[in-house]
């Protein structure tokens, strides 16, 4: 009985293994498979064997390794025809990237890092802006800028713009602005020469401690007079220095401040404010020195004057040197709040003027107060004619000046 099982058994095998020699092999070598898109083919114990390409041009996804220029079947042209920009494909997002190339020369921005002499396209600026603009890098201005009203002019931290000496755009009068009476030694100011910089839109020039922004003149011999100044309707301008203009202005809004920044070398006053209307600006934590006429020109309004320093450090700069160097000039029927401040070694610290260009305004004041007078000729200069009745004196602090007082 046990042989015959045994028998059966063997006959059972012999059995399959016909069986599975009589079956149809899948192939005998790799030819013999047939062919597969993007897969590699192989033939395994006369089974076809497939393996994955990758990348495979062909497979209708645009895979790592893959580009538009080796297989447009697969994979997009990213090319947005922009030179500013950074063409690639995501090939985790399958999608296009066009990343902006900053700075980039020729996308009409100056941007930190270009300059004018690198790229003159972006970077030299004249005539009229008439839509919003952001500057950065290093800015040649060669004619009057224009900001039209509406249009906001942004300027970044670190930004230096060097204004040139002659202006190519030649607007204004073809005489001679004679300078003031005060300053005969003053040169003759011609419109068309000088480039002024007129904000009558909204100026945002604000920038950082570390960083400052400069309007300064291209001449490597710069003098107090190289170019005509801002003149700012609307606007901030913060953590700057302004030099070498012959007079910056604020006369059209109470809407301007001008805080923590720099102002000096120039020949009439730094700050004009208030001759065209009465405004009321803020200029706060300033630094205004050197000024050949005066600090501020304050001629109508109630401007804000809070925590500057006023100072001389080189008379030699301007034409006369003996002559000016004021700290603020406050005109009859003009109601600043003068506090905080501190004037140091100028002809005169405040000098009170006779001169008015409004009416008066009933129960108006003029505030004075907690500033330090050091070392200056005079602290308190009192013209003929000054209503002094309408100064409040409060907590100041006079130290060594010649004259705490002087009228006359």
């Amino acid at each position: 009985m046990k042989n015959k099982k045994y028998i059966l058994g063997i006959l059972i095998l012999i059995l399959i293994v016909f069986i599975i020699s009589c079956a149809e092999k899948e192939c005998k070598v790799k030819e013999d498979c047939p062919d597969k898109t993007c897969f590699t083919k192989d033939c395994i114990d006369y089974n076809c064997s497939y393996s994955k390409i990758i990348p495979c041009c062909g497979n209708e996804k645009c895979e790592i390794g893959e580009t538009n220029s080796e297989c447009v079947a697969d994979c997009p042209n990213c090319d947005d025809k922009d030179k500013c920009t950074e063409d690639s494909f995501d090939y985790k997002q399958h999608k296009c990237l066009n990343e902006e190339i900053i700075p980039c020369c020729g996308n009409g921005i100056c941007q930190t890092g270009e300059t004018y002499k690198e790229c003159a396209d972006d970077c030299v600026k004249s005539g009229v802006l008439n839509k919003d603009e952001v500057w950065g890098g290093t800015i040649h201005i060669t004619g009057d800028i224009d900001v039209m009203e509406g249009v906001t002019l942004t300027i970044l931290p670190g930004t230096i713009i060097k204004i040139a000496l002659t202006d190519d755009q030649h607007k204004g009068r073809d005489e001679p602005v004679t300078g003031d009476i005060y300053f005969p030694k003053d040169p003759p100011f011609y419109e068309k020469e000088k480039i002024t910089i007129y904000i009558r839109g909204i100026l945002n020039a604000v920038g950082t401690p570390d960083n400052m922004i400069v309007f300064t003149s291209e001449s490597a011999a710069p003098t107090t007079h190289d170019w005509g100044g801002l003149d700012i309707f609307h606007g901030r301008l913060e953590y700057a220095i302004v030099e070498y203009a012959q007079y910056n202005n604020i006369q059209h809004s109470s809407d301007v401040v001008i805080a923590n920044s720099i102002i000096r070398n120039s020949l009439g006053d730094c700050i004009g404010i208030g001759h065209s209307n009465p405004i009321s600006p803020q200029i706060l934590n300033n630094e205004i020195y050197n000024c050949g006429h005066e600090g501020i020109d304050l001629a109508g309004g109630s401007a804000i004057i809070k925590g500057n320093y006023f100072h001389l450090e080189n008379p030699e700069i301007q034409p006369d040197p003996l002559r000016g160097e004021n700290g603020i000039i406050v005109y009859t029927n003009t109601y600043p709040i003068i506090e905080d401040n501190v004037f140091e070694n100028l002809t005169n610290a405040i000098v009170f003027l006779g001169n008015s260009k409004y009416p008066e305004e009933q129960g108006k004041k003029v505030i004075i107060r907690n500033n330090r007078m050091e070392n200056n000729g005079i602290a308190f200069n009192i013209n003929p004619g000054y209503p002094f009745e309408v100064v409040v004196m409060e907590n100041n602090r006079l130290i060594n000046n010649k004259k705490d007082e002087y009228s006359g």
